[in-house]
């Protein structure tokens, strides 16, 4: 039984004595300072902290109130691609697609925006 062991030199052009030593040598300072770095951050960095308080604010719910009322007053519907609004009971509205559908505040909006009223369409 042999054994074999591959010889490295130093700068100097001599033989090192134990290569693999100074290999795992620098493997387990690695480790090491790896470890005491995580330490660390975790003794300075792991302290408690405040929970999350969840107040509730009155005027708060009131405006959702009101969006909601503005969500169900006279929407009306348009579509990207044309110059025609419809209202939402309209058989149109269910034509459009909802990658191109607009959805205005109200007739007088879409008006504004350049759109008239679809001819079988009529406000109820």
């Amino acid at each position: 039984m042999s054994l074999s062991e591959e010889v490295e030199f130093d700068n100097r052009g001599h033989i090192e004595r134990f290569p693999m030593f100074k290999k795992f040598f620098l493997a387990l300072v690695i480790l090491l300072i790896a470890g005491l770095s995580f330490g660390l951050g975790l003794l300075y960095g792991g302290g408690e902290r405040e929970g999350i308080q969840i107040e509730y604010n009155p005027e708060i719910s009131n405006s959702a109130s009101v969006l909601n009322a503005i969500e169900n007053s006279t929407q009306v519907v348009a579509s990207k691609n044309g110059k025609k609004y419809h209202y939402l009971h309209c058989p149109g509205t269910k034509q459009i697609s909802e990658t191109n559908k607009i959805v205005f505040v109200s007739s007088e909006v879409a008006e504004t925006s350049g759109y008239t009223l679809a001819s079988n369409c009529k406000p109820r």
